[in-house]
Protein backbone atom coordinates (compact mmCIF):
# COMPACT_ATOMS: atom_id res chain seq x y z
CA UNK A 1 0.00 0.00 0.00
CA UNK A 2 0.96 3.63 -0.50
CA UNK A 3 -0.73 6.44 1.41
CA UNK A 4 -0.29 9.97 0.04
CA UNK A 5 -0.98 12.92 2.33
CA UNK A 6 1.36 15.55 0.83
CA UNK A 7 -1.71 17.02 -0.84
CA UNK A 8 -5.25 15.62 -0.96
CA UNK A 9 -5.48 12.13 0.49
CA UNK A 10 -4.87 9.30 -1.99
CA UNK A 11 -4.34 5.56 -1.66
CA UNK A 12 -2.89 3.03 -4.03
CA UNK A 13 -2.54 -0.71 -3.73
CA UNK A 14 -2.65 -3.65 -6.10
CA UNK A 15 -5.06 -1.89 -8.45
CA UNK A 16 -3.90 0.61 -11.05
CA UNK A 17 -3.70 4.29 -10.19
CA UNK A 18 -4.37 6.24 -6.99
CA UNK A 19 -7.78 6.04 -5.34
CA UNK A 20 -9.47 8.91 -3.50
CA UNK A 21 -11.42 8.06 -0.35
CA UNK A 22 -15.01 9.30 -0.34
CA UNK A 23 -17.14 10.62 1.29
CA UNK A 24 -15.52 13.41 3.31
CA UNK A 25 -15.73 12.11 6.88
CA UNK A 26 -14.08 8.71 6.24
CA UNK A 27 -11.38 10.57 4.33
CA UNK A 28 -10.86 12.96 7.24
CA UNK A 29 -10.71 10.03 9.64
CA UNK A 30 -8.07 8.25 7.58
CA UNK A 31 -6.02 11.45 7.28
CA UNK A 32 -6.13 11.84 11.07
CA UNK A 33 -5.03 8.25 11.64
CA UNK A 34 -2.15 8.77 9.19
CA UNK A 35 -1.17 11.99 10.94
CA UNK A 36 -0.70 9.83 14.05
CA UNK A 37 0.47 6.70 12.24
CA UNK A 38 1.44 3.84 14.57
CA UNK A 39 -0.10 5.68 17.54
CA UNK A 40 -3.48 5.32 19.18
CA UNK A 41 -5.92 8.15 18.42
CA UNK A 42 -8.64 8.71 21.00
CA UNK A 43 -12.29 8.78 20.01
CA UNK A 44 -12.75 12.35 21.38
CA UNK A 45 -9.91 13.56 19.15
CA UNK A 46 -11.47 11.79 16.17
CA UNK A 47 -14.87 13.30 16.89
CA UNK A 48 -13.33 16.77 17.21
CA UNK A 49 -11.67 16.39 13.81
CA UNK A 50 -14.80 15.07 12.11
CA UNK A 51 -17.32 17.50 13.59
CA UNK A 52 -14.98 20.31 14.72
CA UNK A 53 -16.08 20.35 18.33
CA UNK A 54 -19.81 19.71 17.75
CA UNK A 55 -20.24 15.92 17.50
CA UNK A 56 -23.77 14.52 17.27
CA UNK A 57 -25.11 11.98 19.74
CA UNK A 58 -24.48 9.28 17.15
CA UNK A 59 -20.80 10.25 16.78
CA UNK A 60 -19.34 7.10 18.34
CA UNK A 61 -21.46 4.82 16.16
CA UNK A 62 -20.71 6.91 13.09
CA UNK A 63 -16.97 6.57 13.71
CA UNK A 64 -17.33 2.78 13.83
CA UNK A 65 -19.19 2.92 10.51
CA UNK A 66 -16.44 5.05 8.92
CA UNK A 67 -13.76 2.65 10.18
CA UNK A 68 -15.66 -0.25 8.61
CA UNK A 69 -15.84 1.67 5.32
CA UNK A 70 -12.09 2.33 5.40
CA UNK A 71 -11.33 -1.33 6.11
CA UNK A 72 -13.42 -2.33 3.10
CA UNK A 73 -11.55 0.20 0.96
CA UNK A 74 -8.20 -1.25 2.05
CA UNK A 75 -9.41 -4.76 1.29
CA UNK A 76 -10.63 -3.69 -2.15
CA UNK A 77 -7.15 -2.37 -2.90
CA UNK A 78 -5.59 -5.67 -1.92
CA UNK A 79 -4.43 -4.41 1.46
CA UNK A 80 -4.90 -5.76 4.95
CA UNK A 81 -8.02 -4.23 6.57
CA UNK A 82 -6.78 -5.24 10.02
CA UNK A 83 -4.05 -2.59 9.84
CA UNK A 84 -6.74 -0.27 11.23
CA UNK A 85 -6.96 -1.57 14.79
CA UNK A 86 -9.23 -0.56 17.61
CA UNK A 87 -9.41 -0.81 21.37
CA UNK A 88 -11.75 0.78 23.89
CA UNK A 89 -11.93 4.50 23.05
CA UNK A 90 -9.20 4.61 20.39
CA UNK A 91 -8.11 3.60 16.88
CA UNK A 92 -4.71 3.15 15.21
CA UNK A 93 -3.38 2.54 11.72
CA UNK A 94 -0.19 0.56 11.11
CA UNK A 95 1.96 1.94 8.28
CA UNK A 96 5.44 0.92 7.20
CA UNK A 97 7.97 3.73 6.57
CA UNK A 98 7.86 2.98 2.84
CA UNK A 99 4.05 3.22 2.71
CA UNK A 100 3.54 6.88 3.69
CA UNK A 101 4.80 9.69 1.47
CA UNK A 102 5.63 11.86 4.50
CA UNK A 103 8.00 9.18 5.78
CA UNK A 104 9.49 8.79 2.29
CA UNK A 105 9.99 12.54 2.04
CA UNK A 106 11.80 12.77 5.38
CA UNK A 107 13.97 9.76 4.55
CA UNK A 108 14.95 11.12 1.13
CA UNK A 109 15.95 14.44 2.71
CA UNK A 110 18.05 12.56 5.27
CA UNK A 111 19.74 10.55 2.53
CA UNK A 112 20.39 13.72 0.55
CA UNK A 113 22.13 15.33 3.51
CA UNK A 114 24.09 12.18 4.17
CA UNK A 115 25.26 12.16 0.55
CA UNK A 116 26.31 15.82 0.84
CA UNK A 117 28.39 15.00 3.90
CA UNK A 118 30.16 12.35 1.81
CA UNK A 119 30.65 14.88 -1.03
CA UNK A 120 28.48 12.66 -3.24
CA UNK A 121 26.81 15.69 -4.80
CA UNK A 122 25.19 13.89 -7.74
CA UNK A 123 23.59 11.38 -5.40
CA UNK A 124 22.43 14.18 -3.12
CA UNK A 125 20.67 15.89 -6.04
CA UNK A 126 18.77 12.69 -6.80
CA UNK A 127 17.61 12.27 -3.21
CA UNK A 128 16.52 15.90 -2.81
CA UNK A 129 14.64 15.80 -6.12
CA UNK A 130 12.92 12.58 -5.11
CA UNK A 131 11.88 14.15 -1.81
CA UNK A 132 10.48 17.32 -3.37
CA UNK A 133 8.74 15.39 -6.14
CA UNK A 134 6.46 13.75 -3.57
CA UNK A 135 4.65 17.01 -2.86
CA UNK A 136 1.29 17.58 -4.59
CA UNK A 137 -0.18 20.25 -2.32
CA UNK A 138 -0.48 21.16 1.35
CA UNK A 139 0.16 18.27 3.75
CA UNK A 140 -2.90 16.68 5.33
CA UNK A 141 -5.14 19.21 3.62
CA UNK A 142 -8.22 17.08 4.41
CA UNK A 143 -7.85 17.86 8.13
CA UNK A 144 -8.99 21.01 9.96
CA UNK A 145 -6.23 23.61 10.09
CA UNK A 146 -6.20 23.64 13.90
CA UNK A 147 -5.20 19.97 13.94
CA UNK A 148 -2.67 19.91 11.12
CA UNK A 149 -1.00 23.30 11.62
CA UNK A 150 2.01 22.19 13.76
CA UNK A 151 2.85 19.25 11.51
CA UNK A 152 2.37 21.30 8.34
CA UNK A 153 4.67 24.03 9.67
CA UNK A 154 7.43 21.49 10.35
CA UNK A 155 7.06 19.79 6.98
CA UNK A 156 6.94 23.07 5.07
CA UNK A 157 10.15 24.22 6.75
CA UNK A 158 11.84 20.93 5.91
CA UNK A 159 10.64 21.32 2.33
CA UNK A 160 12.14 24.80 2.09
CA UNK A 161 15.48 23.71 3.48
CA UNK A 162 15.49 20.75 1.05
CA UNK A 163 14.91 23.17 -1.82
CA UNK A 164 17.76 25.35 -0.66
CA UNK A 165 20.09 22.40 -0.16
CA UNK A 166 19.24 21.05 -3.61
CA UNK A 167 20.13 24.37 -5.22
CA UNK A 168 23.27 24.63 -3.09
CA UNK A 169 24.43 21.22 -4.34
CA UNK A 170 23.63 22.16 -7.93
CA UNK A 171 25.80 25.25 -7.52
CA UNK A 172 28.58 23.00 -6.24
CA UNK A 173 28.17 21.00 -9.46
CA UNK A 174 28.61 24.18 -11.53
CA UNK A 175 24.97 24.46 -12.64
CA UNK A 176 24.94 28.22 -12.09
CA UNK A 177 22.97 29.20 -15.18
CA UNK A 178 20.29 26.54 -14.78
CA UNK A 179 19.39 27.35 -11.16
CA UNK A 180 18.81 31.08 -11.73
CA UNK A 181 15.21 30.71 -13.02
CA UNK A 182 14.30 28.47 -10.08
CA UNK A 183 15.80 30.92 -7.62
CA UNK A 184 14.03 33.87 -9.23
CA UNK A 185 10.71 32.08 -8.77
CA UNK A 186 11.49 31.06 -5.18
CA UNK A 187 12.51 34.57 -4.10
CA UNK A 188 9.21 35.86 -5.49
CA UNK A 189 7.32 33.14 -3.60
CA UNK A 190 9.23 33.73 -0.35
CA UNK A 191 10.91 37.17 -0.55
CA UNK A 192 12.01 37.29 3.10
CA UNK A 193 13.96 34.02 3.10
CA UNK A 194 17.54 35.33 3.09
CA UNK A 195 19.20 32.03 2.22
CA UNK A 196 17.41 32.05 -1.15
CA UNK A 197 18.73 35.53 -1.91
CA UNK A 198 22.26 34.41 -1.01
CA UNK A 199 21.98 31.51 -3.44
CA UNK A 200 20.58 33.78 -6.16
CA UNK A 201 23.43 36.25 -5.73
CA UNK A 202 25.98 33.44 -5.97
CA UNK A 203 24.33 31.91 -9.04
CA UNK A 204 24.18 35.26 -10.86
CA UNK A 205 27.72 36.20 -9.91
CA UNK A 206 29.16 32.84 -10.97
CA UNK A 207 27.24 33.12 -14.24
CA UNK A 208 29.13 36.34 -14.99
CA UNK A 209 26.12 38.53 -14.23
CA UNK A 210 27.64 40.78 -11.57
CA UNK A 211 25.31 43.70 -12.24
CA UNK A 212 22.25 41.46 -11.96
CA UNK A 213 23.62 40.05 -8.71
CA UNK A 214 24.02 43.54 -7.25
CA UNK A 215 20.51 44.42 -8.39
CA UNK A 216 19.20 41.26 -6.72
CA UNK A 217 20.76 42.40 -3.46
CA UNK A 218 18.83 45.67 -3.68
CA UNK A 219 15.64 43.67 -4.23
CA UNK A 220 16.44 41.56 -1.18
CA UNK A 221 17.14 44.70 0.86
CA UNK A 222 13.80 46.23 -0.10
CA UNK A 223 11.89 43.03 0.63
CA UNK A 224 13.39 42.66 4.10
CA UNK A 225 13.05 46.29 5.11
CA UNK A 226 9.55 46.75 3.67
CA UNK A 227 8.01 43.49 4.87
CA UNK A 228 9.91 42.81 8.10
CA UNK A 229 11.42 46.16 9.00
CA UNK A 230 14.91 44.66 9.27
CA UNK A 231 18.13 44.92 7.28
CA UNK A 232 19.82 41.91 5.64
CA UNK A 233 21.63 39.51 7.96
CA UNK A 234 25.36 38.98 8.24
CA UNK A 235 25.65 36.30 5.53
CA UNK A 236 23.81 38.31 2.88
CA UNK A 237 25.66 41.53 3.77
CA UNK A 238 29.03 39.78 3.66
CA UNK A 239 28.21 38.30 0.28
CA UNK A 240 27.27 41.74 -1.02
CA UNK A 241 30.47 43.30 0.32
CA UNK A 242 32.60 40.61 -1.34
CA UNK A 243 30.87 41.23 -4.65
CA UNK A 244 31.50 44.96 -4.37
CA UNK A 245 35.14 44.31 -3.59
CA UNK A 246 35.27 41.69 -6.37
CA UNK A 247 36.73 39.12 -3.96
CA UNK A 248 33.99 36.49 -4.36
Amino acid sequence: MLFRVLGSLELSGQVEGPVCVRPRKPRTLLALLLLHAERWVSTPLIENALWEGLPPRSASGNVKTYVSQLRRTLAALGGDPSRIANRVGAYRISVKPSELDVFRFEESVRLGREARNRSADGEAVEHFREALGLWRGEPYEDLPLSIRRPVVARLEELRWTAREELIDVRLMLGQHHTVVPDLRALTIEHPTRERLWCLLLLALHRSGRRADALDAYQSAYRSLTDELGIEPGAELRRLHERMLADTL
